[in-house]
């Protein structure tokens, strides 16, 4: 029986828990206990795909929400002292969630959550329906901590992740100047998920001369079994079906870890706060895959066979210590080291076969891996100085050294393997930071920060390279009242062939990456008394960004050809929420939310605007592109609950899902879900 189930049944022995309490019966033990029945309804227009996608809410009978909650009056129950049972959505929702937690002073504690996750994607508008989901993702997790409140303490758990169901994939199958593996399609293949993942986990909580150490040891045991099969008829949407096809790709593995945790009194003069945590696992993996399809210029069944062989060791430690001074009411100084390392090794093939051979393809590819490693150090300094009431100062310096190495080996037909040299390259940052915060009024907060940073070598053209970010908020807080206000921007710019993917001598253009980020927010809460409540906000977010496309070959082209992309958004999101007891036994309550982006405000009886020929910093010609995605998404929605009786209240919800895209309006949808239910509270 699902935790689910076990929900009703414990909300149920709650009642006659209270019962009993009426005739006296309850020994040492106060029962609260609610919980919320009633029926859904789900009208829906348009796109139903996309609304399942999105909202996924259906008709039937549901727990929406349930409540228990068992203490002992004196604190010395007989086998607990605090018991609590929530449980969300039970019944059929597409995301359920149900909690238990049970403790006893000074012996034990324990917690169990429980959640299922129904994620459906069957949209014909992405990748031509080549990519379908519809999968349920279960998710348990169990803590157990025995001496809770005392200074030795014994922590044990144990996690799951159970995620199954069918799906529909695609996958390029390009084999050089081969019809019948095309590069521009794609073939498209069914898949039986069934991925695994057990954790367990063992340690201890102690405190030694005023500092607090935690450590634990883990294992980690992945499993991933999916299978793979052709579509049905129909399914393929636009990809290519091929006429035979066999795939097996099991990846089985154990990982174990360890973490150790240092904390300290943050009031001392000198604190010290260090965390480590170290991995390394063996997994074995094996890929068998056998396709065949039709060259349509000669009539001939070309065969693709490829198999991947091998078991890799990864490990894996983090780490970071900080170390705060406060010499003063008005001083803080701190400082933080970090280190991220992975590594990768072991034996691992790649092996292809193709079949017939030509003079253009020999039919043979070997590839081998060797060794991938990524090691990351950072530094930081903070002070902090209190000038007076008024007026605080901040700044700081960051520095961080990246290092990526690899080594593959490539055996050519004809040839005898030859290993490539280590490939390494660094990447070091470099950034300052500094702020002030000011009070001039006690319910009036204002703080300024800016930071600058450059990189020498970025590994991916996105990555920072001469960035700067810039925040300013304003809050105001008094009996009734709270205001807020914010302000962002960030720029950041990589050029050039200081990008290490992009260093490539024949490139016929120059790559170069642009990000500016702009966001604004306001919001505001009231809140004059106990009967009325009230907030609204309002976030602008815009976005541009412009980057090179890569393009497939040209024929007769000898390198790649390059375009220039620019992505535009301006979203703006309002939300707003109003309760309003009318009486003593009637509430209501109304809200509403909007996303709306607006693109670079193009109509929608105008898509195809003149190019713009200049953006800062950056050229383009006749063929590059602007990208805009303009849509509108809102949902208001209103409930009135009504007092039946001390313990028992009626509610009516109502709300509306609206989305509305422009660029093609193939998705668009409009839903009403209604809700009626009773609230018993005893």
């Amino acid at each position: 029986m699902r935790l689910g189930g076990l929900a009703v049944a414990l909300l149920l022995l709650g009642a006659v828990l209270r019962a009993q309490e009426a005739d006296h019966r309850t020994g040492d033990y106060n029962v609260v206990n609610s919980f919320e029945f009633g029926y859904r309804a789900a009208f829906v227009n348009g796109n139903q795909e996309t609304y399942r996608s999105a909202v996924n809410y259906n008709n039937g009978l549901r727990l929406f929400d349930g409540l228990l909650r068992v203490n002992s009056r004196d604190g010395h129950g007989r086998f607990f002292d605090e018991l609590v049972l929530t449980t969300f959505g039970s019944g059929g929702d597409p995301y359920q969630s149900n909690s238990l937690r049970v403790e006893k002073n000074r012996l034990y504690r324990f917690d169990m959550g429980f959640r299922v996750v129904n994620y459906y994607n069957q949209l014909l508008a992405l990748s031509g329906g080549q990519h379908r989901f519809n999968t349920e993702h279960i998710l348990q997790n169990y803590d157990l901590t025995l001496f809770p409140t005392r200074r030795f303490q014994i922590v044990a758990g144990y996690d799951r992740s159970n995620w199954n169901g069918p799906a529909l994939t695609s996958e390029s199958f390009n084999v050089l100047r081969e019809a019948a593996f095309p590069r521009e399609s794609f073939f498209v293949f069914a898949d039986r998920v069934r991925r695994l993942n057990n954790t367990w986990r063992l340690g201890t909580n102690f405190t030694a001369r005023g500092l607090q150490f935690s450590l634990l040891q883990g294992w980690d045991y992945f499993k991933d079994d999916t299978t793979n099969s052709p579509p049905l008829p129909g399914d393929a949407g636009t990809g290519l079906v091929a006429p035979t096809f066999r795939r097996s790709d099991p990846v089985h593995g154990r990982t174990p870890f360890s973490r150790l945790n240092v904390h300290s009194d943050a009031n001392r003069l000198f604190a010290v706060n260090g965390r480590l945590v170290y991995s390394g696992g063996r997994r074995n993996f094996v890929l068998d895959e056998n396709i065949s399809n039709l060259n349509p210029a000669s009539n001939v069944l070309v065969n693709r066979q490829s198999f991947v062989l091998g078991a890799g060791e990864r490990s894996q430690a983090t780490g970071d210590l900080t170390l705060t001074y406060q010499p003063g009411q008005r001083w803080t100084l701190s400082n933080t080291t970090s280190f991220h390392q992975m590594r990768i090794t072991g034996d691992s093939a790649f092996v292809e076969v193709r079949t017939p051979q030509s003079s253009l393809d020999p039919g043979v590819d070997q590839y081998f891996f060797d060794y991938l490693g990524d090691r990351l150090f950072t530094n930081s300094t903070d002070v902090n100085f209190q000038v007076n009431k008024v007026v605080g100062l901040n700044g700081g310096y960051r520095y961080s050294l990246r290092r990526l190495q690899s080594r593959e080996a490539l055996q050519e037909p004809g040839s005898t393997p030859f290993e490539n040299p280590l490939y390494s390259f660094d990447n070091t940052t470099h950034s300052v930071l500094a702020g002030f915060r000011l009070r001039p009024r006690p319910p009036l907060t204002i703080s300024v920060d800016a930071e600058y940073g450059e990189a020498d070598h970025p590994f991916v053209l996105r990555s920072e390279r001469r960035y700067h970010d810039e925040t300013a908020r304003a809050q105001w807080r008094s009996r009734t009242w709270q205001l807020t206000g914010a302000l962002r921007y960030y720029r950041n710019r990589n050029a050039g062939p200081r990008a290490a993917t992009f260093a490539l001598a024949n490139e016929p253009f120059l790559p170069n990456y642009l990000q500016v980020n702009r966001n604004y927010s306001v919001g505001a809460a009231w809140t004059p008394a106990h009967r009325f409540a009230f907030d609204a906000s309002y976030v602008k977010l815009h976005l541009e960004t412009s980057s090179p496309i890569v393009n497939f070959p040209v024929s007769g082209a000898l390198a790649p050809y390059g375009r220039q992309n620019l992505y535009l958004s301006n979203l703006h999101q309002v939300h707003g929420t109003f309760r309003w007891e009318v009486a003593s036994r009637l509430t209501l309550f109304l809200g509403y939310s909007v996303v709306k982006d607006t693109g670079d405000g193009r109509s929608r009886l105008n898509p195809v605007a003149p190019f713009v020929p200049a953006y800062p910093n950056v050229s383009f010609n006749g063929t590059d592109l602007i990208d805009v995605y303009p849509l509108t998404y809102q949902s208001p929605q209103g409930r009135l609950s009504v007092r039946l009786h001390p313990r028992l209240s009626w509610n009516a919800n109502w709300q509306y899902y609206g989305f509305s895209e422009k660029f093609t309006g193939l998705q668009n949808y409009f839903a009403n879900v209604l809700t009626t239910s009773l609230r018993w509270a005893f």
